[in-house]
C-alpha cells in the first residue's frame, strides 16, 4: 500500500524475509484482486455493505495489486544478520536472529540517547530448522511481545512421539489426520518432525499431504537459505538428506490435486493452510473429516479468540462453514509444543540475557491475560519499569 501510495524509501530486512515477503505479497494481491472483481460484479453479494443505490454504479479496488507488490520489493535492502545499516542519519541499526521463522530477526537500534530493541516474535531454543534466538547484551528501551505471555508449552522433546502416536491410533481407527498449519515455518516444522518416522519406515503406506501452494512455494524459499538454519540441520544437508521430504511426501499445488485428496479411502495425513481455519484449503477438509469419528483434527498453533480454530480447541460441538452447520464428531488434538513462540519462561529466559537491563519495558502483542500476567512476572523478577500500552499511548524516551 505504501508504494502503490508513492513510497520510495528503502525498506530494510534479512534476505530470507524479502523472498517469504514476496511469495505472500503476490498471493494477496492475487486473491484481493480476485475478490474485487467478484464484488464489482455481484455487489449485491458484498459483506457489511449492502447492494448500491438504485441507479448506482460499483467497481470495487484491490488494496493493492501485483504492479505495487513488484514496485515494492524493487525497494527492499536486505542486510544481514549483525551487519550495521543507516535508516536515518544518527542512527544505526541491525538485525539479530529472533530464532522465530525463517529470516525472523530482531531489530536493535542505536539513538543518540540509548539503544531500542524490537523483539519482534521471540522463537523457543531448540525448534527446528532454524537458529535458538539471539541474546542481546544491553538496551536502553524494549518493546517485546507477549503471546504466551501466561502459559507454558508442552514438553518439546515429546513432541515428536507424540506426534507419530496420534498418526498411528488415528489411522489404526481408519481416520485421517488434519493438520491446520501456517503456511510458513509450523508446515515446515512438522514436515521436519515427521522426517525421520517416514524414512525409518515406521509410517508405511501412509500418505502425507502439503495442499498449500504457498507452503509448498516456502519449503523452497527455505532450502535457499541455508544460513539460516541451526547445526543440526546443515549436518543433514551437508550429509545429502533434505530434512523437509520424505517418502510418502506429496504436494497438492493445484485445486484439482487438492480435491483428489478427500476422495482417498486409505488413512492419510493433510497438513494445509490456513492455521486458524479462517480460510483456505484446510476448510475443506476439516468438511470432509469433522463428522467422522475415527479422524483426528490436530492444531498445532496458536488460535486467537473468534476464529474457527480457536472454536474447535474450546471444544464447540458444531461449527459453522460455507454458510451451514457441521457437527464435530472428529478427536481434536492440540500440541503446543511446535508452537514458533517463546512461552512465559523461555521469554523470561531470555530477558536473562541482558547484562544491563533495559530500563523500560513496553509490552505488546498478547491478549490482554497475557500482556498483564508477564508484566507482573518481569516486574517480580527483574525488578523493572514495565508498561503495557493501550491504543494511542504516546511515549517519549529519555
Amino acid at each position: 500500500m505504501l508504494a502503490a501510495d508513492g513510497f520510495r524509501g528503502p525498506i530494510y530486512s534479512t534476505s530470507a524475509s524479502r523472498e517469504l515477503a514476496g511469495l505472500m505479497l503476490y498471493d494477496s494481491a492475487r486473491l484481493m484482486g480476485e475478490e474485487a472483481l467478484h464484488d464489482s460484479r455481484h455487489p449485491e453479494q458484498r459483506e457489511n455493505t449492502g447492494p448500491p443505490g438504485r441507479g448506482q454504479s460499483f467497481r470495487a479496488e484491490p488494496l493493492f495489486t501485483e504492479r505495487d507488490v513488484g514496485a515494492a520489493l524493487g525497494l527492499f535492502r536486505p542486510q544481514d544478520y549483525g551487519s550495521p545499516f543507516a535508516p536515518a542519519d544518527g542512527v544505526n541499526a541491525r538485525f539479530r536472529d529472533a530464532g522465530h521463522i525463517l529470516g525472523s530477526a530482531m531489530l536493535e537500534i542505536d539513538l543518540p540517547g540509548g539503544t531500542l530493541v524490537f523483539s519482534g516474535d521471540v522463537g523457543r531454543p531448540g525448534s527446528p530448522l532454524v537458529r535458538d534466538p539471539e541474546r542481546i547484551p544491553e538496551a536502553d528501551w524494549l518493546v517485546i511481545e507477549s503471546t504466551y505471555g501466561d502459559r507454558e508449552h508442552s514438553d518439546k522433546a515429546g513432541r515428536g512421539p507424540r506426534l507419530f502416536s496420534i498418526i498411528k491410533e488415528t489411522v489404526g481407527r481408519g481416520g485421517n489426520v488434519v493438520i491446520p498449519a501456517f503456511t510458513v515455518g509450523r508446515t515446515q516444522d512438522i514436515l521436519f518432525e515427521l522426517n525421520p518416522y517416514a524414512e525409518s519406515g515406521r509410517l508405511p503406506r501412509i500418505s502425507t499431504f502439503v495442499d498449500s501452494p504457498m507452503a509448498i512455494s516456502a519449503g523452497e524459499i527455505y532450502r535457499r537459505h541455508p544460513e539460516c538454519f541451526d547445526q543440526e540441520t546443515k549436518a543433514l544437508l551437508f550429509r545429502g538428506d533434505d530434512p523437509l521430504d520424505f517418502p510418502g511426501l506429496k504436494l497438492a499445488r493445484t485445486k484439482e490435486e487438492s480435491k483428489k485428496i478427500n476422495s482417498l479411502r486409505e488413512p492419510h495425513i493433510v497438513i494445509a493452510g490456513n492455521g486458524m481455519c479462517t480460510g483456505g484449503r484446510v476448510r475443506h477438509h476439516l468438511a470432509q473429516n469433522l463428522g467422522r469419528e475415527e479422524s483426528t483434527i490436530l492444531f498445532v498453533g496458536y488460535q486467537a479468540e473468534g476464529t474457527l480454530g480457536r472454536q474447535l480447541r474450546d471444544g464447540a460441538r458444531t461449527v459453522r462453514m460455507f454458510g451451514k452447520p457441521f457437527d464435530v464428531r472428529a478427536k481434536i488434538e492440540v500440541m503446543d509444543a511446535y508452537s514458533a513462540h517463546a512461552d512465559r519462561s523461555e521469554l523470561l529466559d531470555w530477558l536473562d540475557g541482558f547484562q544491563r537491563f533495559p530500563r523500560s519495558v513496553f509490552l505488546v502483542h498478547g491478549e490482554p491475560q497475557a500482556l498483564e500476567s508477564l508484566a507482573s512476572a518481569i516486574r517480580t523478577r527483574f525488578d523493572a519499569n514495565v508498561t503495557v500500552p493501550r491504543p494511542g499511548d504516546r511515549f517519549e524516551l529519555e
